[in-house]
């Protein structure tokens, strides 16, 4: 089993092991503290992580790189004045997974490890956190949502507490991030059932709201100083070293804080601090508890929001829930502890280590998964043998025994097996090797039972195979699957709308393994060696949402150079998506048309969100909220009005935060007012899709009528059949909120009364008659003239299909434009 964990934090990261049943969080080396903080420092061509990074931070700041973790995803590089460039947050999270290294004091060099995530971490900054454990020189990385490891590490502890079948919230206050987790036990297995999170919130934001509201109003009393804020979070301001600075004293003075009732800030031991007129600061701040608990009291009750969120979806009041689990090294705050317990009156529960429950819980679920992966140099290579087996059992167990059973695949003539357990308690004896194998293993109780398989020859000599363990937890608990945060949608075409909808391939809180397939039409012909393409694009976030909201995961871009014919206009493609449980997304194309099939596996492409393209962004959103305004005024739809006009107050202050950030800012900002925007965007399109939901439902209703009756008098059986098919989904599109399901349903029906009124003959007329009117607009006057001629022979000798055929070579010769005014919507029901 792979048995290594490793939390990766904002501010502190940890490295543990699971061994026989027992979990050992290893020290560092030099000062034996279990923590190492998420810290690096370069000086000349030496790199320092952890305490000393920290200690040179006092002085060369500008040189030290942290607080990465929530860059993680995004194009941003940490500026190293000492090497005169930059550093990725993957590269510096690497060195720090490299040091941690260093604490296993075992001798062993971990290859796989399980890294810990918040579960609101995207696909992307997923991906980056692997990508960092493979530069770090690991060859298996295992990615664990945070409130699952919080959730192990408690339940698997020594206690007599009853938790199956019970429920509670996960509460992960980091360093850097913040999630909350609705967690049952059903059976033995730990579920997450629902979550939010917010990957811009930590205790690094207790931090900056010290200095911001606390140390930079004293600054600007005791100095001189001209927008000292953004001067000293510019990274070429004039006191842009004090930034690092101030946020480590800050972060003393909160420590301190949650045992006394003030604490100091020294400005004295801050080297050269002069303001503008040259006079040296030279006092001390004192930060009174209160002072502090009024600066993050608004951030503390927003985190109770969340959980109401959770409790409102999940239709829970709080004495359903056993307790509130704290984990996180923010929740040793008393003030946060109290307030969580008097805003949503559930007990608070402290009682595992805030600060390694992660990293323990992350070793519990490494015992519980196999170390795969190909390499020349593994230490655990695939032994080549005559035969191959396959087994079949549960790795945690509430029983006292558990079955295995395996299937034996090869020769197996003049083989025996044998299992035994580790203490020598169990035996199987010496058994014959067959194609199927079924032992009961009897289990100790409360305790990891480890089983050897061996494989003996007729002369009672061992023979490697690549299965020589059997692991099972007794009255441990396992995770059931990780959930996903986010929907994950497919971006489809609607011709009908003019726009793209969203095709939901995964639900958020799913459980993940997961996969999903899907068919859908090529939208235009791509020849065969054209520089046409076919893109099937894919994208994170609410199905109910607008594509351009939503945060694009990639895409499968398929050239036409790339296949054996053309590919006509509506061939089918059959898609295949599959999501591992540490969150690769493969997608699969099957081309109908040519037998050709595409995979490849999703790399999400970093975040880049430029200062002046964000604040160009907001102003689009305060242009586009005011003509919907306007709209919604037109119709009189005034409680859309009165919506749009309560967003209008946050849309501003988001242009005022945007206007205060620097070009080049080095605090993480800039991405918490892009995921603002993105929330109010999404806001906004909610608010509008409503009137366009109801315009969808009255258009549904028409055509239900107009197809109910066309059906009635000219139907057949098989359109009678989808008729009904359709209206018996009727309560499901009536109470939707999806516009694309809507529009679906609508057009469904307007297909069947097309098709059915292409049969009839007034209306082939009709649609002839309306076609003469626009020959002079077609492409081609002679061809138009000779086919007119002819549709009117066909009317005479009631030559029908003849003239469908004559109604369709003139919609060709149509511009693009004027074809989708033809009755019957273009070409549909008359080709």
């Amino acid at each position: 089993m792979i048995n290594f964990g490793v939390d990766l934090g904002t501010t502190n990261s940890l490295i543990a092991k699971f061994n026989h049943g027992i979990v050992e969080v290893f020290k560092n080396p030099n000062g034996f503290k279990e923590t190492l903080p998420s810290v690096v420092a370069f000086r000349n061509d030496r790199i320092m992580v952890g305490d000393q990074a920290k200690t040179f931070a006092e002085k060369d700041a500008q040189s030290v790189g942290s607080r990465f973790k929530r860059k993680m995803g995004t194009t941003e590089k940490i500026k190293i004045k000492s090497l005169n460039t930059s550093k990725t947050p993957v590269e510096l999270s690497s060195f720090v997974l490299k040091e941690l290294k260093s604490f296993v004091h075992t001798g062993e060099i971990p290859e796989s490890v399980v890294i810990t995530i918040p579960a609101s971490f995207d696909t992307v900054q997923s991906n980056a956190t692997k990508e960092a454990g493979y530069l770090a020189g690991f060859k298996q990385v295992v990615l664990l949502q945070e409130p699952i490891a919080a959730s192990l590490a408690f339940a698997n502890k020594d206690k007599n507490t009853e938790l199956n079948n019970t429920q509670w919230i996960v509460y992960d206050f980091g360093g850097g991030t913040f999630d909350v987790a609705l967690v049952k036990i059903l059976d033995g297995e730990l579920t997450v059932i629902d979550h939010e999170g917010d990957n811009f919130l930590g205790g690094g934001d207790f931090d900056s709201m010290i200095v911001e509201k606390i140390v930079i109003p004293e600054l600007n009393k005791k100095g001189s100083f001209t927008d000292l804020e953004a001067q000293m979070k510019s990274g070429s301001g004039k006191y842009n070293r004090l930034w690092p600075i101030l946020l480590h004293k800050a972060e003393e003075a909160k420590i301190e804080l949650t045992t006394k009732q003030s604490a100091e800030i020294d400005l004295g031991l801050v080297r050269d601090l002069e303001d503008e007129n040259g006079n040296t600061i030279d006092s001390i701040i004192t930060i009174t508890r209160s002072d502090f608990e009024s600066a993050i009291k608004e951030k503390v009750d927003s985190t109770a929001e969340m959980i109401r969120k959770i409790l409102t979806r999940n239709s829970l009041q709080p004495s359903d829930l056993q307790f509130i689990l704290m984990v996180g090294g923010s929740t040793y705050v008393p003030y946060l502890r109290k307030r969580i317990h008097e805003l949503l009156e559930i007990p608070v529960n402290t009682s595992i280590d805030p600060t390694n429950a992660i990293v323990v819980g992350a070793a519990y679920f490494a015992a519980n998964r196999a170390i795969d992966f190909q390499d020349k140099n593994n230490k655990y290579p695939k032994v080549a043998s005559q035969f191959r087996i396959r087994a079949s059992y549960s790795r945690s167990s509430q029983e006292k025994e558990e079955v295995f059973t395996a299937k034996v695949e090869g020769t197996v003539d003049g083989l025996y097996y044998r299992i035994t357990n580790q203490d020598g308690s169990y035996d199987s004896g010496l058994k014959k090797l067959s194609s199927r194998i079924v032992e009961d293993l009897p289990l100790q109780e409360g305790a990891y039972n480890l089983f050897a398989f061996r494989v003996y020859d007729a002369q009672n000599n061992v023979i490697p195979n690549e299965f020589e363990s059997i692991q099972i937890a007794q009255g441990k608990y396992s995770v059931a699957g990780q959930m996903l945060p986010e929907d994950i949608c497919l971006v489809k075409d609607d011709v009908s709308i003019h726009d793209t909808v969203l095709d939901r391939l995964f639900g958020k809180n799913s459980l993940l393994p997961a996969k999903s397939k899907k068919t859908v039409e090529v939208g235009k012909t791509i020849p065969k060696g054209s520089d046409i393409q076919l893109r099937i694009i894919v994208v994170e976030g609410s199905s109910d949402n607008h594509s351009s909201t939503n945060k694009p995961i990639g895409h499968l871009v398929i050239n036409g150079t790339q296949i054996s014919k053309d590919l006509i206009k509506g061939t089918d493609i059959d898609l295949t998506f599959e999501m591992s449980e540490s969150r690769d997304l493969t997608v699969s194309a099957f081309l109908n048309g040519t037998g050709q099939e595409f995979s490849q596996v999703f790399d999400p492409k970093p975040r880049a969100v430029p200062i002046e393209t964000l604040s160009e962004e907001i102003q689009l959103l305060e242009s586009k909220i005011d003509s919907e305004i306007d709209e919604a005024e037109s119709l009189e739809n005034y409680d859309v009005v009165e919506s749009l006009n309560k967003l209008k107050q946050p849309i501003e202050e988001l242009i005022g935060e945007a206007s205060l950030l620097s070009i080049d800012d080095v605090t993480d900002d800039r991405f918490k007012l892009e995921d603002k925007k993105r929330l109010l965007a999404q806001q906004i399109f909610l608010l509008t899709a409503g009137k366009k939901i109801e315009k969808a439902k009255a258009d549904f209703f028409e055509a239900k009528r107009e197809a109910m009756d066309i059906v009635s008098k000219h139907g057949n059986d098989i359109e009678k059949h989808q008729l009904n098919e359709i209206l018996a989904k009727e309560h499901l599109i009536n109470n939707s909120t999806n516009l694309a399901k809507i529009q679906s349903a609508a057009n469904d029906l307007e297909n069947i009364k097309w098709r059915i009124s292409g049969r009839i003959p007034e209306f082939l007329q009709m649609v002839f008659s309306y076609l003469c009117d626009k020959r002079a607009s077609m492409n081609d006057e002679i061809q138009a003239k000779n086919l007119i001629e002819n549709g009117k022979r066909h009317i005479t000798a009631d030559a029908w299909d003849l003239l469908r055929e004559v109604n369709s070579r003139l919609v060709d010769l149509l511009p693009r434009s004027e074809k989708k005014h033809v009755p019957g919507g273009g070409l549909t029901g008359i080709q």
